[in-house]
């Protein structure tokens, strides 16, 4: 029974990282439902069950509760497309570009009000898997029976991009960040939005 498990994980994984090369595939929004699920389903694995924040802050995971700690499918699917975009940043060295997407990406979902911090903790966790997926970084394993979700170090300078390449990262991400972007109008009257860029990477 295991051994099928671990094919079919296996298998899921073959088909996600396939379609994942893909930048047209993710920007047209044809990440297949089973490709979303599965991720969604690592990213739960490795959720910890206790985790600190900077600030001292500690969140606390109820592992046996998956539905109330995780996100909805389509919310999920987002924040894959935005970890994809991460990763191609991280793959081409872009290191502001690529804080500045994820910045962007959780001041959007605390801007909603609507999850808690279980729920942020798993997003940050999926964004991280996606990255980790697309640099095949991901292994499953199986040990004692059960499926075991493997994220290895992502060394710098390991992939290659060409001037093109970047341009085109560089276009996607700041369509990203500036998707919300305050108009001349508010921007006159103050209403700015928060700031998404990061400071450079040391």
């Amino acid at each position: 029974m295991a051994s099928t498990t671990l094919k079919g994980a296996l298998a899921g994984l073959i088909a996600l990282a396939g379609l994942m090369a893909s930048a047209e595939a993710q920007t047209q929004g044809k990440l297949s439902d089973k490709s979303v699920h599965t991720l969604m389903d690592y990213a739960w694995q490795i959720l910890p069950s206790k985790f600190s924040t900077p600030d001292g802050k500690v969140i606390e995971v109820d592992k046996k509760k998956r539905e109330g700690n995780i996100v909805p499918v389509e919310n999920g699917r987002d924040i894959i497309r935005v970890g994809y975009a991460s990763a191609q940043a991280q793959v081409c060295e872009l290191w502001e570009e690529q804080q500045a997407n994820y910045d962007t990406l959780m001041r959007r979902e605390l801007q909603k009000k609507k999850w808690t911090d279980q729920q942020l903790l798993y997003i940050t966790t999926l964004h991280r898997m996606t990255i980790h997926a697309v640099a095949g970084k991901l292994k499953v394993e199986e040990k004692d029976g059960e499926l075991k979700v493997i994220l290895e170090p992502i060394k710098p300078g390991e992939g290659k991009c060409t001037d093109e390449q970047k341009a085109k990262i560089r276009e996607t991400i700041l369509a990203y960040v500036n998707l919300d972007a305050p108009s001349d109008k508010e921007a006159a009257a103050g209403q700015k939005a928060p700031p998404a860029a990061a400071p450079k990477k040391k």
